[in-house]
């Protein structure tokens, strides 16, 4: 039924299962306990108003006394009224004693279940957690071909909450299932053996029909998982590239997406709960009807005399208990599914096969390692999806020299870094590492190298090396552990970022957020630079690591490269040329195998690949503004045109601050941004009011405007606003469960009517025949009702749920991108899914049974109250403090505990898919036990907050049973009392009494309420901050102008109050021609292409389209005239075509083709076996970083747009491609009246604009 290596993940788990199986059954042995010294309490009346026997049972003041017939009956005492009432029994005081006993055992118990369960569920929890990053680590940096990352994350995160249910609830109620019915049935037979056996005959029904049920029901939990997971991967790639979505109007396109996944998750959903309540009402069919057979024997039994009124009474009471225990089972069925579901998802995660790693590790002292490849062979994938990058390699990198690989974007010079350093694994042919040691060479094949050793020996710098969210001294002595200040500031010297890390406040300690939002691609790159030069590797690759750094910085940067490779191993991959003309040895790739090496001056003069690529140089050269190029501009722009030309014409002046001090256009949480007002005029549209710096920080980690927490009533008006629509269905539910309830706790109470009946003291005028065909449609009512009430209520929760699903979406979409870069995706990801699914507590569990409890003790009280109104009176004041009372002062005590909960879990999910991110740099720099501490610290302080709950829980759980004990003996003493003054008042008091005992059901659950609803609340506030954040600019424009270019007047913008990225920039936008601005990274060239799309509104000043004031523009036209490239690509897990459609959804195969040629990547998607159809995996994985931008172009292409905006877009081709991009861009602008503006840290792509504006 479940993974049995489930109880081997961590020592004890088995003995603390045991645990909370002996503690319920303990509180199972006090509730019997109690059963009995209830009957004893009420003996004397019980004897008194049945037939008696003088001789034998004269008194019935102890338990278990005059249990079994008499040979001969009379007249009740009742009846005949020849015996004074002596109401309370003589050894009163034993009785009390016994229930003092009983309290203290019941609340032990009760608090020391909730210890066990809790302490078994977050051991195995930890053990998980930790087994699965390890798993991960084991995998290495390759684990993105073998898993998603979502479902990584999600395992780690609901897939193991998911387990915390089954070991806290589910396993030890199995074994207390079995054990239950046997102890009731060893008490109850030697009371009357025919009602014992009875109800243990029914009892095992009930785990037949959840086995029954588990068979058949496995298959569809698992396409539920599946269906969750899929629905948590989609909205983590529609997150993650939803910058891009939004650029290309597609984001309602991808919302409808996922509205589709979530109705679909619904379905699904519903369907397994149609399974579950199908069982549910089929074990409550069993248990009620059972007790109602169980007492109905007892019943039969007492008419024929074979046993007394007291041990009828006993059966009647312990009835239900025989099936209580299977009935709390059956309703952890989905607890259980979900449990098993997502536990052999997560032992499919760590039964995946580990890369084959060897054992020989590089000795430490040897410095100096070359690298000879020979006839390396290499394919991604299998079978039919092989797509073989590596054919044939041969070279070799030697110490102390400078070994540059070039080749045109995909020719597989990636592909090779990836196998030297470790994060491709499975090639062919020989890759050998050579060493000297002590005057002795030798050398080792790569794949028998120990993975530790290998990731100690190579450092690689990528153009998407990871930075960690956190701090900067952080992520640099991940490199260096030891290192101190004066080693950090030496690296970033080297990587020429010092100065730009000396203007920020925190200096070293400087924050970088989630996906270093924070930064530029330059600073990002740079700061990746200066960690690995603080690792003392003997082989260095730097892979593109300089794609998006100015020249200026560039050129420094290769100095250094050139310095390291004086004692070092160096392979520089680069697609331009030109910073290879100084290596000591050049390697040239051409599809896939190495097609020349040698120096560059004998490489020039061979008419070769090399000799081709070098000469594509000078084609750049004449790649230039066209022959008729004009820039044509509109009237509003002609002043700003004539300022622009003379701006551009000065030697380094410009309208943009000077100074490596910007920041990207996201902020932390902790600074402030804008928030502009949706009341702005035409003449103050993008005045200081809406400025970055003046808007308000987040409330949350997701996002919401500061200020008074909402209240818990306003918070429930505001949740109870959402489910007026559906108030039908809640009405049915409402009604529903209260005819169920009622049901339930009638049913003993008929039972105990129909045996006052047959001694002709009918309560409720009912006879003996009447009551027993009451109890039986109690038995059958309650079945069906549980079913009707709940579907009713899960059907209202499931479409809120997706409703939800769709307002939050929207809401981030209404938000990105300025709002959200920065922002935890991990965090994200457990808001619309974790917290969402929370909200079921609320809708589904928590507005009916607080009608239900409402409306059923009014019943309760009315007819307690006809049978006397003391009764009525006791059981209105212990309901208000069961009810009422018990749950105010729980929900106080855990208030607090609700939101850590929320937080920490999002907090962990957030670390967790940041260290995913950066798994290749977490192995590379041996921090795979920090980062594995980290994860275990955060996973035991939410284990820590979660047992503080479960402290609270059981407490107050233990204090609401003991309510319920006080109650009934206050309903005895209230009885006894009665009795004593109006012996005809016998029945009804003993009728009052089991009423009482027996109404509690509903109550209680209330009485629980707070310890699901503190994280419910918690994740309520969470999503209705998210509804309520105000974006950065508020979309209400309505016009629509024919595009006649765009201006900036007098433009003023920072992030920061004290650092100004855009100071009084006046510039014209043309509405044709080619506007370059160039730069050297961080001056903000990017921020001016982000005010253009309306990410953010200036400090002061304006900027207008076709003469109109931006925020007035229709935001969807406007995406439909302006499209944008970034300087990241982000490519969706999906098809070529897919991502290709985004810009154009309408688009056929040869407009896709076309879109592609121009992009200078038809022949790669021609060669590929699927071609429009190839997959592109997550993040876009299987690409490299050129074939990812040049898709990212020809989507740009496809879109056709008036004004097209692209950052930095050759930044990572070789100057082949460059020149086939820049000539396309040239062509689009002779083609068609579009305007294009150009930003580039390079000279060399300003050769296409007609007008060039340097900063």
């Amino acid at each position: 039924m479940f993974d049995k290596r489930l109880f081997s993940l961590t020592p004890g788990i088995k003995r603390l299962v045991a645990a909370k199986v002996v503690c319920l059954w303990v509180s199972l042995l006090a509730d019997i306990g109690f059963a009995y010294v209830l009957v004893g309490l009420l003996g004397n009346i019980l004897g008194y108003v049945e037939p008696l026997d003088a001789s034998k049972c004269t008194q019935l003041n102890a338990i278990g006394r005059c249990l079994n017939p008499a040979q001969t009956q009379g007249d009740s005492a009742l009846e005949s009224g020849k015996h004074a009432l002596s109401a309370y029994p003589d050894n009163y005081g034993m009785f009390i004693l016994f229930i003092a006993v009983i309290v203290v055992v019941k609340y032990v118990a009760t608090r020391c279940s909730a210890y066990f369960g809790t302490r078994a569920s977050e051991s195995v929890k930890l053990a998980l957690r930790e087994k699965l990053y390890r798993k991960m680590l084991q995998l290495g940096p390759s684990y993105a071909q073998r898993v998603r990352t979502s479902d990584v994350v999600q395992s780690a995160g609901e897939g193991i909450e998911q387990i915390q249910s089954f070991f806290e609830l589910f396993l030890p109620q199995l074994f207390y299932s079995i054990l239950a019915p046997i102890t009731l049935f060893i008490f109850v037979a030697p009371v009357n053996w025919p009602a014992a056996l009875v109800l243990l005959v029914c009892a095992p029904l009930i785990v037949i029909i959840v086995g029954l049920v588990a068979m058949s029901a496995s298959r569809v939990f698992k396409k539920y998982w599946g269906k969750y997971t899929d629905m948590g991967a989609a909205f983590l790639d529609d997150l993650q590239g939803l910058e891009t979505l939004k650029t290309f109007d597609a984001d309602g396109r991808a919302a409808e997406d996922m509205n589709r996944k979530a109705e679909e998750f619904r379905v699904m959903t519903m369907c397994v709960l149609q399974i579950q309540l199908r069982s549910l009402s089929a074990m409550d069919l069993v248990a009620y009807g059972g007790t109602a057979a169980g007492i109905g024997v007892a019943i039969w039994q007492f008419m024929i005399g074979q046993i007394w009124l007291p041990a009828a009474l006993v059966v009647a009471l312990l009835s239900a208990s025989f099936f209580l225990p299977l009935r709390q089972l059956g309703s952890y069925f989905h607890v259980a599914m979900n449990g098993m579901t997502s536990t052999k998802r997560i032992f499919a995660l760590l039964d995946a096969p580990v890369p084959h790693h060897g054992s020989i590790r590089l000795p430490s002292v040897a410095d100096s390692v070359s690298v000879t490849f020979d006839h390396v062979g290499f394919a991604y994938g299998s079978g039919d999806d092989k797509n073989i990058a590596l054919h044939d390699v041969d070279f070799s990198a030697q110490p102390g020299q400078l070994t540059a690989i070039v080749g045109v974007s995909g020719s597989g010079k990636s592909t090779a870094a990836g196998l030297l350093g470790g994060s491709l694994v499975g090639y062919d042919g020989s890759i050998r590492l050579g060493y000297s040691l002590l005057g002795t060479s030798a050398d080792v094949e790569l794949s028998d190298v120990a993975e530790q050793s290998l990731t100690g020996a190579v450092t690689v710098v990528s153009a998407r090396s990871h930075l960690f969210a956190g701090t900067l001294r952080q992520n640099l002595v991940m490199a260096k552990p030891g290192a101190t200040d004066n080693d950090l500031w030496v690296a970033l010297h080297q990587a020429r970022i010092d100065d730009f890390v000396c203007a920020q406040p925190g200096g070293l300690d400087m924050k970088i957020e989630q996906d270093a939002a924070n930064l530029s691609g330059g600073q990002r790159q740079r700061f990746a630079i200066a960690r690995a030069l603080l690792r003392d590797s003997a082989i260095y690759v730097f892979d593109e690591a300089t794609s998006s750094v100015d020249v200026e910085s560039e050129n420094r940067i290769l100095a250094t490269i050139r310095d390291l490779a004086d004692r070092k191993t160096v392979l520089m991959i680069t697609h331009r040329v030109a910073n290879a003309v100084l290596a000591d040895q050049i390697v040239v790739f051409d599809h896939g195998t190495v097609a020349q090496t040698g120096q560059h001056d004998a490489l020039v003069v061979t008419d070769g690949v090399y000799a081709k690529l070098f000469r594509a140089q000078a084609v750049f050269e004449h790649v230039s503004h066209r022959d008729d190029a004009r820039m044509m501009v509109g009237s509003e722009q002609m002043r700003q045109l004539a300022g622009m030309g003379s701006r551009a014409a000065a030697s380094g002046a410009s309208a943009l601050s000077m100074g490596d001090t910007s920041q990207s256009a996201s902020q932390s949480a902790a600074e402030p941004v804008s928030e502009p007002s949706s009341t702005d005029t035409a003449a103050n549209a993008n005045s200081a009011d809406t400025s970055p710096d003046t808007a308000p920080g987040t409330a949350s980690a997701v996002g919401g405007t500061p200020g008074k927490r909402p209240g818990s009533m306003s918070l429930i008006g505001r949740l109870l606003g959402e489910v007026r629509p559906l108030s039908l269905y809640m009405v049915q539910a409402c009604l529903y469960g209260t005819i169920g309830h009622l049901s339930a706790t009638f049913l003993p109470v008929f039972g105990v009517c129909a045996l006052f009946a047959h001694l002709g003291h009918p309560v409720w005028g009912l006879s003996s025949r009447t009551a027993v065909i009451c109890m039986v449609v109690c038995g059958v009512l309650r079945g069906i009702m549980r079913y009707a009430e709940q579907y009713m209520n899960h059907n209202v929760a499931f479409r809120l749920l997706a409703l939800f699903r769709s307002k939050a979406f929207a809401a981030l979409r209404r938000l990105a991108p300025a709002k959200l870069a920065g922002k935890g995706k991990g965090d994200l990801i457990s808001l619309i899914t974790t917290d969402v699914e929370l909200l079921e507590i609320f809708f589904a569990h928590t507005i009916s049974p607080v009608v239900i409890a409402v409306v059923t003790t009014v019943v309760f009280a009315v007819a307690a109250f006809t049978l006397d109104p003391w009764f009525a009176l006791l059981l209105v004041v212990s309901h208000l403090i069961v009810g009422v009372l018990l749950p105010r002062r729980f929900a106080a005590s855990v208030r607090t505990l609700g939101p850590k909960i929320r937080k920490y879990s999002a907090q962990l999910d957030d670390v967790m898919l940041d260290d995913m991110h950066g798994l290749d740099e977490i192995i590379r720099f041996g921090q795979g036990s920090k980062r594995l501490g980290n994860i275990v610290s955060r996973t035991r302080r939410l284990w820590s907050e979660r047992s503080r709950l479960s402290r609270r829980t059981g407490r107050f759980t233990a204090i609401g049973g003991l309510l319920v004990i006080a109650a009934t003996v206050g309903a005895v003493m209230v009885a006894l009392r009665v009795s004593q003054g109006n012996p005809f008042s016998i029945p009804n008091a003993v009728v009052a009494v089991v009423l009482i005992a027996s109404s509690f059901g509903p109550t209680l659950a209330l009485s629980a309420l707070p310890a699901n609803l503190t994280q419910t609340f918690a994740s309520a506030r969470r999503l209705f901050a998210l509804l309520d954040e105000q974006p950065a600019v508020v979309e209400t424009g309505t016009d629509k102008p024919e595009y006649d270019g765009m201006a900036f007047e007098h433009v003023d913008f920072s992030y920061r109050p004290d650092q100004p990225i855009v100071r009084d920039l006046s510039l014209a936008v043309p509405k044709a021609g080619i506007l370059g601005i160039q730069g050297p990274s961080g001056r903000g060239k990017s921020t001016v292409l982000k005010l253009l799309m309306r990410y953010w509104d200036p400090k002061r000043g304006q900027v207008r389209f076709s003469g109109v004031p931006l925020p007035q523009v229709d935001a969807a036209y406007r995406r439909r005239v302006q499209t944008m490239m970034s300087q990241e690509t982000y490519l969706f897990d999906g098809s070529i075509a897919q991502n290709l459609r985004i810009a154009d959804e309408h688009a056929n195969d040869e407009q896709l083709r076309e879109a592609l040629r121009k992009a200078s990547v038809l022949d790669l998607v021609d060669s590929l076996p699927d071609g429009l159809d190839t997959q592109v995996g997550e993040l876009g994985g299987r690409l490299s970083e050129g074939e990812r931008q040049r898709i990212g172009l020809a989507r740009v292409f496809l879109r056709k747009a008036d004004l097209v905006l692209f950052d930095e877009p050759t930044s990572r081709l070789d100057a082949l491609n460059e020149a086939v991009i820049l000539t396309s861009i040239n062509q689009m602008a002779a083609e068609r009246d579009v305007a294009i503006v150009l930003v580039s840290h390079r000279q060399s792509t300003m050769r296409v604009a007609d007008v060039v504006v340097r900063v």
